[in-house]
């Protein structure tokens, strides 16, 4: 899983009898299930998810999972020849167009943004092969999420770009087909950066393992219920924009093209995994510090503490156990470990000052990522309302705000 849709699309196969709790780790790519062992058995829910098309293997609990990286590169070797090829043929397509045009720039979007413009026949052909290289790693997974019932990102972007090819924009449709293929790769390099990053930390690969009956924060939970309205809403944004508009000025192509660009922004990806990132990194450089967090719950509720001081920090109902020397093997320790939301050495005050501190840093980052994702959306939104943005700066866009909120994130390794 490199994307809370994909999430969302083990979370919705796996809604069935039997499954009592799911708890997701989208920088471990990992799922934790709880189930009835009586209802439901352990290959009947590895089929469910492998339905998604996804790849899928258990782990026992506590288990790390190093093991995984094979079938994941693989995917992404592949999926980068795929982009590759793509972007080749794009470029064949705007030569050819840029023979016969006046400039470069005229030969991919017309005169200033006209959608009446042409393509030489070759270069549309080229166009449309380059579309189809782009979209091909997305195809099935776009068909898996429609028989679901899901629109995903894969689904909205493979609409985007055959609307763009229906209204005779083919070098935007190949744009947007290959700039999401390179957004995908970025956004999985973007998270595989931060599994490596605290790896590096601890030793070897992120996973739930290392903080089992962990507290999700709040804010996570609260993006979370976010993120499930805004894509529906902006989908039916992007048909009301479709239909509405062009019934007073009959511009059906125009308002066409600028619902396209709602599709695309209706796919949450930078604001889901902006928290989770920052949660994990936040978490890592603690623990290198001697302070352990179960979870991001106990994080954010320790940063609302009025005051450096342990008092505070327990009247903003945390649970300390603040012991001389912390064991070796103190995280895997049951019964304190269920007892306590933080555990930390209190021999120096400034052991609470970096408690306090770094839990409003966490908090802070985490209100920086969401706003920088949000902002990007709405930006955009209205952007396409007013014909002020193309398709393919949309994707880009979106993509860079992904990247942004994940390396900002992941500045929390730096305790």
């Amino acid at each position: 899983m490199d994307c809370a849709d994909e999430a969302a699309l083990v979370r919705h196969a796996l809604a069935r009898p039997g499954i009592e709790a799911l708890n997701f780790d989208l920088v471990g790519r990992r799922v934790d299930v709880t189930f009835n062992p009586d209802r439901i058995s352990a290959p009947a829910i590895l089929a469910a998810v492998e339905a998604t098309g996804l790849a899928a293997h258990s782990h026992a609990a506590g288990d790390h999972v190093g093991d995984d990286h094979h079938a994941h590169d693989h995917h992404h070797d592949s999926a980068k020849w795929w982009a590759a090829a793509s972007a080749a043929i794009f470029i064949v397509g705007w030569l050819i167009d840029g023979a016969y045009a006046g400039s470069w720039t005229e030969a991919v979007f017309g005169h200033s943004g006209d959608l009446d413009h042409g393509h030489h026949p070759y270069a549309s052909i080229a166009y449309g092969a380059a579309a189809i290289l782009g979209l091909w790693p997305m195809i099935p997974r776009a068909i898996t999420s429609l028989r679901f019932g899901r629109l995903d990102m894969h689904v909205l972007v493979c609409l985007s770009a055959i609307g763009a090819a229906a209204i005779g924009q083919w070098a935007e449709a190949a744009a947007v087909a290959f700039l999401f293929a390179l957004a995908h790769l970025m956004e999985a390099w973007s998270i595989e950066r931060a599994r490596q990053a605290v790896a590096t930390l601890v030793g070897h690969e992120p996973g739930w393992g290392d903080d089992r009956g962990s507290e999700s924060a709040p804010v996570e939970r609260w993006i979370e219920r976010f993120a499930s309205i805004y894509t529906p809403v902006v989908t039916f944004a992007a048909i009301a924009v479709v239909l509405i508009p062009p019934l007073i000025d009959g511009q059906w192509a125009v308002w066409f093209y600028r619902g396209l660009i709602f599709l695309v922004l209706a796919c949450p990806c930078a604001l889901v995994i902006s928290t989770p990132v920052t949660v994990v990194a936040a978490l890592t450089s603690a623990a290198r510090r001697g302070v352990l967090f179960k979870g991001g719950g106990p994080l954010e509720k320790v940063a609302k503490a009025k005051s450096p001081t342990l008092q505070a920090v327990r009247d903003a109902g945390v649970n300390v156990q603040c012991l001389t020397q912390i064991p070796e093997h103190e995280p895997a320790a049951p019964e304190p470990w269920r007892r306590r939301d933080v555990v930390l050495t209190c021999d120096h005050d400034e052991d609470i000052a970096f408690l306090v501190s770094h839990s409003k840093r966490a908090l802070k980052v985490i209100r920086q990522n969401v706003t920088i994702a949000l902002a990007t959306k709405f930006a955009f939104l209205i952007f396409a309302v007013f014909g002020a943005a193309p398709l393919w700066l949309a994707v880009v866009a979106d993509t860079g705000a992904t990247v942004i909120v994940t390396l900002n994130g992941l500045r929390l390794l730096r305790a």
